[in-house]
């Protein structure tokens, strides 16, 4: 086994890990390591971009959050189809409710809501640990509401980095805990454009995508391999 450390320029420390097994043709690369999103009281808006395994889907709310916020903190994970989950972190440490739309919301390009109770004297990170999801990921994008993210632990364009299927008055959200939301960016077919700019959220932050309804449904395809 050989493995490296490697320090991105999104803010992450990895280790890639390349085995090849004796007398075989098996060959594997596996990049794992962790990011630290920060969080203050009130909501903030958090994708998870560390995965358990390397599908990107195995993922829970235990899993992601462990114990690494305050009593009391929930995760709010929103369904096309059901609306909000809440997921509750316990005095004892355990989390209660809002499984599985939370843990689905938790799945590779999605995202959720995290809510630090009190108003005021609670900052910390949430650890996310685990693989980098490589390969390609096909996220399905309904017509209307939902809430995304980069795949990969990056910061970039959605668009000309990430290939995001933007139509004519397709709309992106984003919202910087204390602040509020960012002026809402809107992308303009007849120009090729964001107005007033491309998306470019953070390492760790997920965005709530407006797809318009003329557009109908489509498929979100990131492609993504560690350099």
């Amino acid at each position: 086994m050989r493995t490296k450390a490697l320090l991105c320029a999104a803010g992450f420390l990895a280790a890639a890990a390349a085995t090849s097994m004796a007398q075989s043709n098996v060959y594997s690369l596996n990049v794992v390591g962790y990011v630290n999103v920060p969080y203050t009281n009130g909501f903030q808006m958090v994708a998870n971009q560390l995965h358990s395994d390397s599908t990107g889907t195995n993922n829970t709310v235990g899993g992601v959050f462990s114990t690494n916020v305050p009593t009391l903190s929930q995760v709010l994970g929103f369904s096309t189809v059901s609306g909000y989950g809440t997921a509750t972190l316990l005095a004892n440490g355990t989390w209660s409710g809002g499984q599985p739309t939370v843990n689905n919301a938790l799945s590779a390009g999605g995202g959720v809501w995290l809510k630090i109770p009190g108003t005021t004297g609670t900052s910390g990170n949430v650890t996310e640990v685990g693989e980098v999801h490589q390969g390609t990921t096909s996220i399905p994008v309904v017509a209307g509401f939902q809430i995304m993210s980069i795949v990969p632990p990056l910061s970039t364009t959605i668009k000309t980095a990430m290939n995001f299927p933007a139509g004519n008055l397709d709309r992106v959200y984003q919202y910087k805990n204390p602040t509020g939301y960012l002026p809402t960016r809107t992308y303009l077919s007849g120009t090729s454009s964001w107005t007033p700019a491309e998306p470019t959220p953070g390492v760790g932050e997920a965005f709530w995508v407006q797809r318009a309804a003329a557009n109908g449904a489509t498929t979100w395809t990131q492609t993504y391999s560690v350099p």
